[in-house]
């Protein structure tokens, strides 16, 4: 018994870990908008500058100039399958979009109950006790964000952004990841007020 209990703890820890390490592979996604302003008129879109990345005083771009293009083109064909077109004058677009990226360091604790047996006192032999069991992760978090400025006013008007856990498949080849986040957050737009 004490063979099989081992046994069956340990397959509960690797199903919990391969649930763990799936869980962070996915992509989260939010947006949010200006609730006064109206897109039902959008049509057209541009970038908001020959660059679109925007980067904060003083740093420097977290990404390759290539992930960089990759991004801007999936943005882009993102837009024009919702129907938008593409302009290369932002004074002559409805809307103009910027995005940003970064990553940050995580650290991920989960608890749950480990049985075990064994002997604790008077007439207690073969009985199991509980304690609890920590696992901890270290992992790095890629966010992208989209923003969405009103071509008439320059006014944000709204926007969206994913979160996913950084793999060694994603630093290799970066695209799937691209897409997929693109996606999740273009879906989003416009909204739905």
């Amino acid at each position: 018994m004490t063979k099989q209990y081992t046994k069956t703890r340990e397959t509960m820890a690797v199903l919990l870990l391969g649930a763990l390490l799936s869980g962070c592979a996915t992509v989260n996604s939010g947006s949010h908008h200006d609730e006064s302003a109206t897109f039902g008129h959008y049509q057209t879109f541009a970038w908001i500058a020959d660059d679109p990345l925007i980067v904060g005083a003083g740093g420097q771009a977290a990404i390759s100039p290539l992930s960089q293009k990759k991004i801007t083109v999936a943005i882009e064909n993102a837009l024009n399958e919702k129907g938008f077109t593409h302009t290369a004058n932002p004074d002559q677009a409805d809307f103009v979009v910027a995005y940003t990226v970064g990553t940050r360091e995580r650290i991920d604790a989960r608890s749950y109950p480990n049985a075990y047996q064994g002997a604790w006192g008077w007439h207690m032999y073969g009985r199991y006790y509980y304690q609890t069991e920590v696992v901890h992760r270290t992992y790095t978090e890629g966010t992208l964000g989209i923003d969405i400025f009103d071509g008439k006013t320059n006014q944000p008007v709204w926007h969206g952004w994913a979160r996913k856990s950084v793999t060694s498949a994603d630093r290799n080849d970066p695209s799937p990841a691209i897409r997929k986040a693109v996606t999740a957050i273009i879906k989003r737009f416009p909204p739905s007020n």
